[in-house]
This record gives structure tokens, sequence and C-alpha cells, in this order.
């Protein structure tokens, strides 16, 4: 981890609001619309590791996905040392993906299973025309693979020729071969073994301090997200609904959604007691009109003001950031 939020953010994310159009069978086929994100304002400097985290659907991995691009938002914008990257076009956008890297949830899905672990690392290295000696780009290869732990045994390899870890090696591998600048990670070790989670997380940290990276890493893993962030945000419902510095938001959480959330982490001790809050009603519906604040219908602290007003994301002091009205620090 670096602590490394000073001057100028790296990457501004402004108002980014993505909806997709379903259609409803109760309403006849009628298309409805999906609020995935919400008004999400976030700024990334260089260097840190900014955690992202909220339960199943709350629009984390949209908006890492529409970060890069991979879903269109329906509003807002992503700046990228000062240029707004929706407006990029040819060399310039194909220059944007060269600094702009993803590494996936799933490390089989995300890997073409007809190339070899070689073919899949020097993909990249090939589209952008960085090595274009096939000897120095092998070269430069087997080099990658050391830096994730693989060696030149691997480079024939197939992908159902490795563990869940190796290929998210090799994914991770991938992503370094342009030598980004940042690195958006997509629950990169929900779907490995604890045991492995550990090496790929301690990977993720040796990688960052060698190369000066800056990662956007999403997860729904609270430990994971303790670990390996400078800063974390909240998200409930499309909205970031808190942030902060990571050793904040476990000591002071102020938001109640965070509050419930970390409430469930498992206490260190048998023995500890720890009080676990439970937020009591139904999860409101991203489907339809957005009325008032997301989380009024389950918050013990609502009032009249929260079930008609949506609060804005504001600072209480040292850069802490909380979604609510009847919150001061």
């Amino acid at each position: 981890m670096n602590n490394t939020q000073s001057g100028q953010p790296l990457m501004r994310i402004r108002h980014l609001t993505k909806e997709f159009k379903i259609k409803s069978k109760k309403l006849g086929g009628k298309p409805q619309i999906l609020h995935a994100l919400n008004d999400v304002s976030l700024d990334v400097y260089e260097g840190e590791t900014l955690g992202i985290i909220g339960e199943s659907g709350c629009g984390k991995s949209t908006l890492g996905r529409t970060i890069m691009q991979l879903h269109k938002a329906t509003s807002g914008s992503v700046e990228y040392k000062g240029r707004n990257t929706f407006e990029m076009k040819g060399a310039e956008l194909k220059a944007l993906k060269k600094d702009i890297q993803m590494v996936f949830q799933d490390p089989y899905s995300s890997l073409d299973p007809r190339n070899t672990c070689e073919a899949i690392i020097s993909e990249p290295l090939k589209v952008h025309k960085i090595v274009t000696d096939p000897k120095k780009r092998q070269e430069r290869v087997l080099l990658l693979m050391r830096e994730v732990g693989l060696d030149i045994q691997h480079m024939n390899r197939y992908p159902h020729e490795f563990s869940g870890g190796q290929r998210q090696r090799i994914n991770v591998a991938r992503a370094l071969a342009l030598n980004p600048k940042v690195i958006v990670c997509d629950e990169p070790v929900s779907a490995l073994d604890v045991s492995i989670q550990a090496q790929v997380l301690n990977l993720f940290n040796r990688l960052q301090r060698e190369y000066h990276l800056t990662y956007v890493f999403i997860s729904h893993d609270l430990g994971v997200i303790k670990h390996v962030s400078d800063r974390i945000a909240i998200m409930y419902l499309g909205r970031v609904v808190e942030l902060c510095e990571a050793s904040q938001i476990y000591e002071n959480p102020l938001h109640p959604y965070t509050k419930a959330l970390l409430s469930a982490i498992p206490p260190e001790s048998p023995f500890e007691k720890k009080e676990r809050i439970v937020l009591k009603g139904e999860i409101p519906s991203p489907i339809g009109d957005q009325i008032g604040c997301p989380l009024a219908g389950r918050c013990p602290n609502c009032k009249e003001r929260c079930t008609k007003e949506i609060p804005e994301l504001k600072d209480i002091g040292d850069g802490h950031q909380v979604a609510c009205f009847y919150i001061t620090k």
C-alpha cells in the first residue's frame, strides 16, 4: 500500500451513471430502466489502492467495467490525466488502453483456451507493436512470467493445464505487459482458495511497489479490502455511501450501512463479544424511479426527509465523506 494521496488526482470519476434497459414480464414486456450506477464521483490518486466494496448487486463491478468502457456510460465522465476518456478515439484511445488495464474476476473465462500462456501474455505486445522482434518478445514474456511466479516450463501450457491461482497470475502478467499506470482489479481473488488468495494479494502489493502501480480494487470481502487498500469506498445500490482512509472505515464507520456491513465481520477471538447490526426490511429495487435515500426503508435512523431526498456524498472533515443527512463528525 502507498499513502500517496497528494496533488491532483490521476483519475477523476464524475457523476458516473449507468442504466440498463430491461423488459418486464409483469408489465407485458414494457422496457424498464435498471439503475446500476447512480451519480458516482471518485478521485483516484497516483500510487494508491482505492478499494471498492459492497454486497452483490451494488454496482461495483459495473463501475470497473464502465471505467474500462466495456459498458458505455449513460452519463458522467472518467478523466485520466485531465482528459475525458469517453471522448477519446483512434490512436488516443489505443494509447489509453496501454495505461489502464483490467484483471477480471474469473481467471479461466478471461483467458483464451486455444492459446498458450506465452501467446496470451504476448498478445498485447503484438497489438500495440511494443516488441516486434519475436525473440525479444519471448524474452519479455518470460520476464513477465517470472515476475508473477511462473517459469519457462509454463510457456507452452494451455489455460486448462493451470490451477486457479496460476491462471490469475497469467492475467496479471498480461495486464503488466503494457507497463500500465492503473489496473482495475475486479474481484481478482474471489474465485481462489483462501491460501492462494494470500499469495496473489501479496503479489499485487509487491508489483505495486516495484512498478509504481495505481489500483482500483473491487471486492465483496472486507478482509481482502482491508489488506490492500489505502482508501475505501462503500457502495450500496449503485451509489457511494461512504469514503475515507482504510483505517478510518474500520475504526470510525459513520454511515448506518457501513456499520451494519462491518458488524458482519467475525470476531478475531471466539471469546470476543461483538454486536451484530441487522438491517430489517426489504432491499429496494434498482428498477424504476429512484426516490429518496436507497437505505431509507432499512435504516434505523430514517426520517421523513430520507424518503423524499437523495443525500449527496459530502466531506465532513479529514477527507471522510458520507452520504447521509444526519451525520456530522
